[in-house]
């Protein structure tokens, strides 16, 4: 089996965590045989997912982040890693609900679109180069779950004005239990994205000294970088002074992880320099 027929049969399982979860819905919260089920669903499509990026790196002999294909389904990948971590540990078993359906459109939109080209393998390699890269997309998943979570807070607001009651209303977790949940993996990403800053600092001047790469795309990716880090640090300081919370906080974390991943496809869409 290739490794483009893994992630297939990773999109199977879940979806099939999706198909669980509705069936959840309608049969109450108190099925524990689905909510197990729709647990290993998610477990077992990570471990296919996993397997394809461990396939990929074997064949292209480094970690596989060489072109938007690969960084797309990098992301997923650290989403759902997230998920795994952070859903059992705060009960909010529904959160695989909102997640899969994200995981399948990051990774089925670039398993349809032609843009899974090899690339030539660079004449310089660090282990800085491929650490930063794969910390700061993985501190994006950190984001995107975030953001999912923050999505989730909104449904529930809506649902608590609007005074409804809904099977799926009343198995998800507090508003406050979903705003905690999305600040701290805001936090974790946070984290994550200033350790690949450093190591993108690190890697820059080993390629700048080694490599003569195009001066405008490097600038772009580090003006990206630095963006994407203060918008979140303004974010955080904001809500530490309670100047953005519930609602706003919500939002922000939405908008904030759509910007980053519209910037980000553009600027790994931008033609590289041919290598030496």
């Amino acid at each position: 089996m290739n490794d483009r027929e893994l992630l297939w049969l990773a999109q199977l399982f879940y979806a099939a965590s999706v198909v669980l979860t509705m069936r959840r819905v309608q049969v109450g919260s108190a099925s524990a045989q689905l909510h197990r089920w729709n647990l290993l669903t998610m477990i077992l499509g990570f471990v296919l997912h996993t397997v394809f990026l461990y396939q990929r790196g074997m064949q292209i002999g480094r970690c596989p982040l060489t072109n938007p294909f690969e960084v797309q389904v990098f992301l997923a990948w650290g989403m759902v890693l997230f998920y795994l971590l952070i859903g059992p540990s705060y009960r909010v078993s529904f959160l695989g609900a909102f997640t899969a359906p994200v995981v399948l459109t990051l990774c089925v939109v670039p398993l349809l679109a032609p843009i899974d080209v090899a690339r030539q393998a660079p004449a310089t390699r660090s282990p800085w180069i491929e650490f930063h890269a794969a910390i700061a997309v993985l501190s994006c998943g950190a984001f995107a779950l975030a953001a999912v979570i923050s999505a989730m807070y909104r449904w529930q607001e809506r649902q608590l004005k609007a005074r409804r009651s809904t099977s799926l209303f009343l198995q998800l977790p507090p508003v406050e239990q979903l705003d905690v949940v999305a600040l701290r993996l805001i936090i974790v990403g946070f984290a994550l994205f200033s350790v690949g800053i450093v190591g993108g600092f690190i890697s820059y001047r080993i390629i700048h000294r080694l490599t003569p790469l195009r001066a405008g795309l490097t600038i772009a990716k580090i003006v990206w970088a630095w963006a994407v880090w203060g918008a979140y640090a303004l974010v955080l300081v904001a809500r530490t002074a309670a100047s953005i919370r519930g609602r706003k906080f919500a939002v922000t974390a939405i908008a904030l992880f759509i910007f980053t991943l519209v910037t980000f496809c553009v600027i790994n869409l931008l033609p590289k320099s041919p290598q030496p």
